[in-house]
């Protein structure tokens, strides 16, 4: 195992290719689907590794997945989604690399939502998951200087604002 992960950051690290850290469990095709409705970044495209493929050194950007295929996102109540287990995976993931949060620089983390039916990325929202999911922003924002973003676009920007990855975009 050890030697196909080190081939997939071999893969990864690409001269061609953007690395991104995946925060959640994706399905292979979903995963893929949601990488290709990515902005590109001076024509390089992204590429995938999970929390067991990657050294936090070699991602250039983060992704949140959030799997919401096994109920209605637009009448999910809050016991269907674990935001306090979202927060766990984040830190687990991300403290060795986020800034402290008096650092005017905050680590742009997108959310992705999944909910299988080709609406990804913006499904629509509950109330009740809005409130959640802004929660989680806030507590991430406060603990761990992570910036929880739904919109790519408003994402990749924080990249390049960040210095993550260079202003010129594809």
């Amino acid at each position: 195992m050890r030697d196909q992960a080190a081939g997939l950051r071999a893969w990864a690290e690409r001269p061609d290719s953007l690395v991104l850290g995946v925060i959640g469990d994706p399905g292979e095709d979903a995963l893929g689907r949601a990488l290709a409705q990515l902005p590109r970044v001076e024509g390089r495209r992204w590429q995938a590794l999970r929390n067991d493929q990657m050294r936090q050194t070699s991602v250039t950007a983060w992704m949140l997945w959030v799997d919401t295929a096994g109920f209605d996102v637009a009448e999910v109540d809050e016991a269907e989604l674990d935001v306090a287990d979202l927060y766990r995976c984040v830190k687990r993931a991300l403290t060795p690399i986020t800034a402290p949060a008096a650092s005017a620089t905050s680590l742009p983390l997108l959310l992705w939502l999944d909910d299988d039916g080709g609406g990804y990325g913006h499904p629509p929202l509950a109330p009740a998951t809005a409130r959640l999911l802004d929660n989680l922003g806030t507590t991430l924002k406060r603990f761990l200087n992570v910036e929880l973003l739904r919109d790519p676009a408003d994402w990749q920007h924080r990249l390049i604002a960040s210095g993550r990855v260079s202003a010129a975009s594809g």
